[in-house]
């Protein structure tokens, strides 16, 4: 293989595909970086067998061939170089990488021992605005479960209706969801479990790769449980999570008997302070209480042995009775991170029913925070 190319389209691929890189491989070749070239462009893959990238750039190829690297080493390099042409020359079981002013050789892996990357197959199942779906990733995410104990609650739920995605996250403490509109949707609806941590990945690239108003494509390949995204000339693949996600529906209440709404800037302030006594309680647990004569809402949080603090804002829309319960203020702070608006609405049945909060400017969007017993 002998190939030639510009230093920055590297750089900018390497950086694209090495998020896949294993950083504890029990395979020495997942530790590398599959470089091989096909129809005059270069294409670079990465994976560690849960999710793989792939993605293309254009090149001067005189030399046909594939090989895998390591993908750390090769990105560190690159990344040293100065912007320019390179050229990369494999020989001898060893590729040489030089510029004007600099010479690396590289020990090998063979390409043959490198896992397959899945592809894009047929038609896409759906598409999306990237950025839409980008930010519907960053505030459903924070929903998902990290514990490995339950499967299904790592994952991200996509479910399909007419023109219409649905994004769930929910960990037993919370969720979060939120619809969007497609551009494209298949006959069949979907309704699939996607590791949360690869749709962040997902969103993550479109940051890097997309612009406001590229669209994502979605591929759904069935018989190898993956699903596939595409964004410009990069791919992400990712095996699906198999399982019965919980029935959302029955968290999100259809009634409330206490309805207010609340300045963000206020109620970010808020939490800045209670989280100092807060992030020392069990559970980061503050009291969360209502006056509705008063029109204020109380934060706060008594940590035994150490003391205690108290803060209130003003609050308005105010409808229903008074209302005292517990919540955890790391889920709280979360939850204010997806709103978009200057206000949110908080609407409850009860002390011991789920905390609904609505973004103003969103009717799409709802996150729900279950309440802690007081004691």
């Amino acid at each position: 293989m002998r190939v030639s190319l510009m230093q920055e389209n590297l750089s900018k691929a390497l950086n694209h595909v090495i998020k896949a890189v294993s950083s504890r491989p029990n395979i020495p070749v997942l530790a590398n970086v599959l470089i091989e070239t096909e129809k005059s462009r270069l294409k670079l893959s990465a994976t560690n067998l849960e999710i793989g990238i792939s993605t293309w750039i254009g090149a001067e190829v005189e030399t046909e061939g594939k090989i895998t690297v390591s993908a750390k080493l090769l990105f560190e390099f690159v990344n040293s170089l100065k912007a320019g042409k390179i050229e990369l020359v494999m020989n001898d079981q060893k590729l040489a990488v030089s510029s004007v002013d600099n010479n690396a050789e590289f020990f090998v892996i063979p390409a043959d021992d490198f896992p397959t990357v899945p592809g894009v197959e047929g038609e896409s199942l759906l598409e999306v605005n990237a950025s839409t779906f980008a930010d519907a990733v960053t505030r459903t995410a924070i929903a998902a479960a990290t514990d490995e104990s339950r499967p299904v609650l790592t994952g991200l739920l996509m479910k399909t209706e007419g023109k219409q995605l649905t994004m769930v996250g929910v960990d037993g403490f919370r969720l979060s969801k939120k619809v969007l509109k497609l551009s494209k949707t298949g006959e069949e609806p979907l309704t699939e479990i996607v590791p949360a941590k690869a749709l962040a990945e997902v969103a993550r690239l479109i940051g890097d790769v997309s612009g406001d108003d590229d669209i994502l494509k979605v591929y759904l390949m069935a018989s190898k449980n993956q699903m596939l995204f595409k964004m410009d000339d990069v791919e992400l693949s990712t095996r699906l999570i198999e399982g019965k996600f919980p029935n959302y529906e029955e968290i999100l209440p259809s009634d409330q008997n206490l309805r207010v709404s609340i300045n963000k800037k206020d109620f970010t302030d808020m939490l800045k302070v209670v989280n100092i006594f807060a992030r020392n309680a069990v559970g980061n647990k503050a009291r969360f209480a209502v006056n509705v004569a008063d029109a204020k809402l109380t934060l706060s949080a008594t940590v035994a042995d150490v003391g205690n603090n108290e803060s209130s804002v003003d609050i308005h829309d105010v409808s229903g009775d008074d209302f005292e319960t517990g919540y955890n203020v790391r889920f709280l702070a979360d939850m204010i991170n997806t709103i978009k608006s200057d206000d949110l609405v908080f609407e409850t049945l009860g002390p011991t029913k789920p905390g609904v909060f609505l973004d103003t400017k969103d009717k799409d969007f709802v996150h729900v925070v279950m309440p802690m017993l007081l004691k």
